[in-house]
């Protein structure tokens, strides 16, 4: 049965795709979006909370330490910035500069 629910595990693990392969809203909904929901401890933030300027001023200059001690939502035995890579970081980054307040295309990722 150990055996079984193991091999059962590592196939869910393996059917997930990494967060480098996800879209920026995959892992906005997936992992920001467990700490910045309405009412949050940490502040309600969508792609909409902020325009372009201030979404590049959060990924450039202070995202890391803000975020530098805190650990995955879906994985606390990880720290949430090992968790997402370079290429993680610049898809949602992506998406929250294209769907900020002041973009074409606004976005709350509801």
């Amino acid at each position: 049965m150990l055996v079984l629910a193991a091999g059962m595990a590592y196939a869910e693990d393996a059917e997930k795709p990494a967060l480098a392969e996800m879209s920026g809203k995959d892992i906005y909904k997936n992992v920001c979006k467990q700490c910045h929901e309405a009412d949050s401890e940490a502040g309600e933030y969508t792609p909409m909370t902020l325009i372009q300027d201030q979404w590049v001023e959060f990924f450039d200059e202070i995202l890391v330490e803000t975020h530098k001690d805190l650990t995955c939502p879906q994985d606390e035995s990880k720290k949430l910035l090992e968790v997402l890579d370079k290429k993680a970081l610049k898809n949602v980054r992506e998406f929250c500069v294209d769907h900020a307040a002041d973009s074409e295309q606004p976005m709350t990722c509801g």
